[in-house]
């Protein structure tokens, strides 16, 4: 991705066996907040859970929710959203948000950025389940996966605006977009068929 800054929504598509793929998008969002969500409209991720994350990783998931009643099994378009903290807030905020309205919300120390920080793990589940598109639309990125690939997982990493990203070479892809505060990099790797789920950081504090 080149480095200018991201405007509003850009979508990530997969390029698999001679298709092209929905699979994700990616919203910068005044003031700072950040939004992820699955393109497809048929997909249902039937897990969804909160991880925790020291020294730049994972190190444990849980399906958790903090607060609120999402069904995640049954939610249309679901996504997440980082929010940085408001005048009266001590910490910045994460949302899980279904179609309906309802929300999942837990305080997250995430903002400003000061290091490379793991934030939220997607898994794709069986690519070919995706919505295939013809003509892809918006500001978009797309990721060429080899044809013996059946999933992937996709880490989401916040850098620090002034640091250099990292280009890992034994991963299928690196995308990185670069915001008014911070740099996104999304780093997408092989991994055994697995269902459709999103993991998101949930620990207070990750610096």
């Amino acid at each position: 991705m080149s480095k200018k800054e991201w405007e509003g929504k850009v979508r990530i598509y997969l390029r698999y066996r001679g298709g092209l793929y929905s699979f994700c998008w990616i919203n910068m969002l005044k003031g700072g907040s950040l939004s992820f969500g699955f393109m497809s409209k048929t997909l249902r991720f039937v897990e969804y859970g909160s991880a925790v994350v020291r020294s730049g990783a994972f190190t444990g998931l849980a399906q958790t929710l903090t607060r609120g009643n999402i069904g995640i099994k049954d939610a249309r378009t679901p996504h997440v959203t980082l929010h940085p903290p408001r005048i009266a807030q001590n910490c910045g905020v994460a949302h899980m948000l279904d179609d309906k309205g309802k929300v999942d919300e837990w305080e997250l120390d995430w903002f400003p950025v000061k290091k490379p920080v793991s934030i939220l793990y997607a898994y794709s589940g069986d690519i070919t389940i995706l919505e295939k598109s013809a003509k892809p639309k918006g500001n978009r990125q797309i990721v060429g996966v080899p044809s013996d690939v059946e999933c992937l997982l996709m880490t989401l990493v916040l850098n620090p605006r002034s640091s250099q990203v990292i280009h890992y070479p034994n991963i299928i892809a690196n995308v990185h977009g670069f915001c008014p505060d911070f740099i996104v990099s999304c780093y997408f790797e092989k991994i055994g068929l697995v269902a459709p789920a999103v993991f998101v950081a949930t620990e207070g504090h990750l610096k």
